[in-house]
């Protein structure tokens, strides 16, 4: 990763949490009024950042202050003030200039990636990004029926958010890290870095991170509050 990515993305999140990174203490607790019901938990290398709801400060810090930066990804921990399943921890991936992607995907019409939404459920559509508006979209198909695709969308301000999806009957191919790669490259020559964030419980989307070459950089989890 090159320096000017991690300074871009240390520089978003301070201003997003309004404190400084790296931070002056291992965790540090803020409210930004962003949120009102509930605390999202940032780790960036060795330090935790948790955004706690306005009025909900105290609360939030002593627990957060009484466990360890890696500690507050795990979503155990928050069980006595989450109000219903914590969301996450996600890992954070990224590409620059200085990745090496191999050659993708051919590119999409947007509306292509609709033959893909009957195959796989609701949530996991979503949660690769496909329900918002993507700037860029790519995909492989085969016998005129598509089985692989992937999106950029907006994060930050910025067309730099990979998601992709993956015909059930056809995992397995590599035809996740084919997509992955034409939207990652498309994300960098657009912003000059591309993001790729993955559920950590998600094996297949870990490895495609992994053949990929992408640097791991952040993580974060979201504790609903009561």
């Amino acid at each position: 990763m090159q320096p000017e990515t991690r300074s871009r993305i240390d520089g978003h999140w301070s201003r997003r949490f309004g404190m400084p990174v790296p931070g002056l203490a291992p965790v540090m607790v803020g409210a930004s009024g962003r949120y009102e019901d509930a605390a999202l938990v940032v780790l960036l290398g060795d330090h935790a950042y948790v955004d706690a709801p306005l009025g909900r400060v105290e609360e939030v810090a002593g627990l957060a202050l009484a466990n360890g930066p890696a500690q507050l990804l795990d979503p155990y921990v928050w069980t006595p003030q989450a109000s219903r399943p914590v969301l996450g921890p996600a890992d954070h991936f990224w590409a620059d200039h200085d990745t090496a992607l191999p050659a993708g995907a051919d590119p999409l019409d947007p509306e292509q990636c609709d033959e893909l939404r009957a195959q796989v459920p609701d949530a996991e559509w979503r949660e690769s990004g496909f329900d918002r508006t993507p700037h860029a979209s790519f995909g492989v198909v085969e016998d005129n029926r598509l089985i692989a695709a992937s999106v950029l969308t907006t994060l930050w301000g910025w067309p730099v958010d990979v998601g992709i999806l993956v015909a059930p009957d056809a995992r397995g191919r590599g035809l996740g890290s084919r997509v992955a790669a034409a939207a990652l490259a498309a994300g960098v020559a657009l912003s000059g870095f591309a993001a790729f964030r993955v559920a950590r419980t998600n094996a297949a989307s870990r490895g495609v991170a992994g053949r990929l070459g992408l640097t791991a950089y952040g993580a974060n989890l979201a504790v609903p509050l009561a």
